[in-house]
């Protein structure tokens, strides 16, 4: 019986032999796997404290793919690789790589274009903010091209078309025109029909129509618009918010009938378009008043921008820069008409409105004191001098203003040139 016990013990004994050794090795590369954990565990702490922005990226496209490279590594041992990949993973942790990562990136990033706000109702914060962002795109806009993927391009595009609309809209054409034309290679690279290009294409034009070089701007926006209407058809907004920008430089090249007719025509194929495009509907309408008031159809003019007014104060509110410039609009019209007094009442409260939303030294503002002032001159009895000495003296500031913002050949500087004439009896009135 002994025998036979010693016999069967050695006969199990290198069974027994096996048994351990596949125990021992499974619970190695059980014990191995749950280690490896640890490293990715110690990566989800550090990935917490990066902003959710970059997040993801960072930790799912960075991190991750390093760490399977390291415990992947056939050369070295497996505690090796543990140990290296939970040193890159405590790195990660504790000297807040991810964060750093997050900034150079951020910085990397060209803007997007909500960072690019309407600027004319901004205090000086704020523009300064977006004053580092257009010094950004300036950046970025320098590089070589090629530099840019094309997703990157894009977005790049698409933030400048947007900074230089909010450079327009304040007043500030010159910059306007100068990041357009810093553009202008990447739209190159990028494909002169992409619809990012055209909207710097646009944003150039709109540069150039409003510092006075409408016929030039008329160029551009007619080749733009055939390159739209081909690569995206004739009922899309960008195609019409372009022949908007077209029919305006007619209205500034005195080509009110062709300008009024065009705009008519917009408004019908935007009212064909499914969507609420009551904001550039009001746009069309508020430019197609001013070229009927050219025309000399005050009474029509004047009711056109009570609508605008009515309907973007319901839309905008009463302070939006948008409605504030109707308002301004229609105290114009009175203007030309020669009705000072009922100008006066439009223009005195907006004046007062413009300073309080817009500042003092905002162009606008500018505009609507020399329009006030020509209205108190005409309201003013002929055989009054004083009021037209007032007048006189405010239009002389204003242009001062103006020569050294935007120059001797702007429009509203030749404008404030007119009327001075105008009131010192050396010119006639348009």
């Amino acid at each position: 019986m002994n025998a036979f016990a010693v016999a069967l013990g050695l006969a199990l004994a290198p069974l027994g032999a096996l048994a351990c050794a596949v125990a021992g090795s499974l619970l190695g590369q059980e014990a191995e796997a749950r280690l490896k954990l640890l490293p990715l565990a110690i990566l989800r702490l550090a990935a917490r404290q990066v902003s959710v922005e970059w997040r993801a990226e960072i930790h799912e496209e960075t991190w991750l793919p390093d760490v399977h490279y390291i415990l992947a590594d056939e050369e070295a041992g497996p505690l090796t690789r543990l140990v290296r990949a939970t040193r890159y993973a405590l790195s990660a942790w504790l000297r807040r790589s991810g964060t750093q990562m997050a900034a150079a990136l951020a910085e990397a990033e060209p803007p997007g274009p909500e960072r690019v706000a309407d600027l004319r109702a901004r205090r000086r914060g704020h523009r300064k903010e977006f004053g580092a962002v257009a010094t950004r795109l300036h950046e970025l806009l320098r590089q070589p091209a090629w530099a840019h993927q094309p997703q990157t391009a894009a977005r790049i595009l698409t933030a400048t078309a947007a900074a230089c609309e909010a450079y327009v809209d304040d007043r500030d054409e010159h910059r306007a025109e100068s990041l357009a034309l810093a553009a202008l290679p990447l739209v190159e690279s990028l494909g002169p029909t992409h619809p990012a290009s055209f909207e710097v294409r646009r944003a150039h034009a709109h540069a150039l129509v409003q510092r006075g070089r409408p016929s030039r701007a008329e160029s551009l926006l007619r080749a733009l618009a055939a390159d739209e209407v081909r690569t995206l058809g004739p009922d899309v907004p960008g195609v019409i918010r372009t022949g908007r920008l077209l029919a305006w430089s007619l209205v500034c090249l005195g080509r009110f009938e062709e300008a009024e007719a065009e705009f008519r025509a917009l408004d019908a194929r935007l009212a064909r378009l499914p969507g609420d495009w009551l904001g550039l509907r009001l746009h069309l309408l508020c430019m197609r008043s001013w070229s009927i008031a050219c025309q000399g159809r005050a009474d029509e003019a004047e009711q056109g921008y009570d609508t605008v007014v009515t309907e973007r104060s319901r839309a905008l509110g009463a302070d939006d820069p948008d409605t504030l410039d109707a308002r301004h609009s229609k105290g114009k019209v009175l203007v030309l008409s020669g009705d000072g007094a009922r100008a006066r009442e439009v223009l005195g409260p907006l004046l007062a409105d413009r300073r309080r939303v817009q500042g003092a030294r905002h162009p606008d503002t500018w505009e609507t004191g020399k329009y006030l002032a020509v209205a108190r001159a005409l309201a003013a009895p002929r055989r009054t001098g004083l009021v037209r000495r007032r007048a006189l003296a405010e239009l002389r500031g204003v242009e001062r203003r103006q020569l050294r913002r935007h120059g001797p050949q702007h429009p509203g500087t030749r404008d404030t040139r007119h009327w001075i004439a105008v009131l010192d009896g050396s010119g006639t009135r348009r």
